[in-house]
């Protein structure tokens, strides 16, 4: 690449964008892979506590009803917004439960039949650096 000095500013400016829009890439592409459906239950149900098992029949499946049917609510929950410097990416509770956390807990009644988030993360987070190499190849070459 050899530009002159006075062309690296809309080079960087124009680089810029473009990790921009690789982030934002990043982000729809969990999106999409988290807000895969699980599959069906498996019995005996994991209960991560006593309390826990309690608790859902106390409240008839946490108001959602015995047995639980589901809506495709989870699937639906992720949400992917652009930001000035990057994007962000969300959902709300209780995904965490579900698909897991960004520190690696995810409860046991949905472990391994649901997208695990931690795993997903270091999937799609290791092919930033490529993607990022394979747009500033691209535009070094406008």
């Amino acid at each position: 690449m050899s530009l002159p000095i006075s062309e690296l500013k809309p080079f960087v400016n124009g680089l810029f964008v473009d990790i921009r829009e690789v982030l934002f890439e990043t982000a729809t592409n969990i999106k999409v892979r988290m807000s895969e459906p699980g599959k069906p239950i498996t019995y005996p149900v994991q209960w991560d506590s006593e309390k826990q098992r309690r608790a859902f029949f106390a409240t008839n499946g946490f108001g959602k009803g015995i047995p639980y049917t589901r809506n495709g609510g989870y699937e639906r929950s992720y949400a992917v917004a652009r930001l000035p410097q990057g994007a962000s990416l969300h959902a709300p509770h209780p995904a965490g439960a579900i698909g897991g956390t960004a520190s690696g807990w995810q409860s046991r009644i949905h472990r391994g039949r649901w997208n695990h988030l931690l795993t997903v993360l270091f999937q799609e987070l290791a092919k930033i650096p490529d993607a990022i190499s394979n747009k500033f190849t691209a535009r070094s070459r406008e």
